[in-house]
């Protein structure tokens, strides 16, 4: 549970960083041993947050790029309730750095936009995914909205409302959320899916290409990803563009049944007269079909950054009507061609 991961966030290697990937990217040595620094740690530890924020920021005016004491300042911030200024604080420090430590400076980070002050909102919250779980998306957002009056600025919680919001359809409401949960926390992937969803839901296609772009580079696993990336595009007049995108993400990912689906639909609507394009659908819905069962057993969230993944497959009972409804477009279009 996120809010007790207060020792996750002391200062070392982040979970998952290379050797060396060190928090403290450019420690001036007399900070680390200072009397103010181990009076700040001290103090944290204490959970005293108001006294360490003072002794923090202390230490961070001696020397400015002492990126473990502004982890420290970052702590006590969140803590107190200021997770907002404790997230900008982290994101200067992360624009200065690159490769490894930038990585881990933003893993950092995405733990504590993400932290649960308190055992009661994160019961609320628990509550609320089971029931986004069992796909009971109305109430499942009462339980969020409920969480979010005591944490109004987690970025878990805000991504879990804007999620609903654009399963309920309400596409306007789910943009302002994710927008302000992008502002609070902008190297979050999985947030771009849903938001660039909301955007082209709301006629933003542009941007919402943008954000699906980046999102699908980040996660390359995500089934929902390339599908919203590629519908949008097609909306937008880029339609061998969009047929790309699914023909690569199935390349790379054979058992993603949604893209074949996706790619056989674009193809129905941009066929003409010819039928290649039609027996090129016909293949990509034999070929879903023929994948089925490995389907059933298939993890669609196993990639880095699915902590906030949501799993929307369809039954295979469900994706197999959809193909044979398909495949019955392309029966009678065939049909139609030869006919004329």
């Amino acid at each position: 549970m996120l809010f007790c991961l207060c020792g996750f966030l002391s200062i070392g290697n982040a979970a998952g960083a290379p050797d060396g990937a060190k928090i403290e990217l450019r420690p001036a040595a007399e900070a680390f041993g200072s009397r103010h620094y181990v009076e700040a740690e001290a103090l944290l530890a204490q959970r005293k947050w108001a006294d360490a924020a003072i002794a923090f920021r202390t230490v961070l005016r001696k020397n400015p790029d002492f990126t473990a004491a502004a982890m420290g300042l970052a702590r006590a911030l969140a803590f107190s309730g200021r997770r907002e200024e404790a997230l900008s604080l982290l994101w200067r420090f992360v624009d200065r750095e690159k490769g490894s430590r930038r990585d881990a400076l933003v893993r950092r980070a995405r733990v504590i936009s993400r932290l649960f002050l308190t055992s009661a909102t994160f019961q609320t919250f628990q509550e609320g995914m089971n029931l986004l779980m069992a796909r009971k998306f109305r109430p499942a957002r009462d339980r969020f909205e409920k969480a979010l009056e005591q944490e109004p600025d987690n970025i878990e919680i805000l991504t879990r409302v804007g999620q609903c919001l654009v399963l309920d359809k309400d596409f306007d409401s789910a943009a302002e959320r994710l927008r302000f949960a992008k502002r609070l926390n902008p190297y979050e992937p999985e947030l771009r899916v849903w938001l660039g969803r909301s955007m082209h839901q709301r006629g933003e296609i542009r941007e919402a290409i943008e954000e699906l772009r980046l999102a699908h580079l980040e996660l390359r696993g995500s089934e929902l990803a390339p599908v919203w990336l590629a519908e949008a595009q097609f909306s937008f007049g880029q339609k061998p563009l969009a047929i790309q995108t699914l023909e690569e993400d199935i390349k790379e990912q054979p058992y993603h049944i949604e893209s074949l689906l996706a790619v056989a639909r674009l193809r129905i609507q941009t066929a003409t007269r010819e039928t290649q394009t039609l027996w090129n659908a016909r293949k990509d819905l034999q070929l879903a079909l023929s994948r089925l069962e490995s389907y059933k057993t298939f993890d669609s969230r196993g990639y880095p950054g699915n902590e906030l993944t949501l799993d929307l497959r369809r039954t295979p009972d469900e994706i197999k009507s959809e193909a044979d409804k398909l495949l019955q477009q392309i029966e009678n279009r065939i049909e139609q061609s030869a006919i004329q």
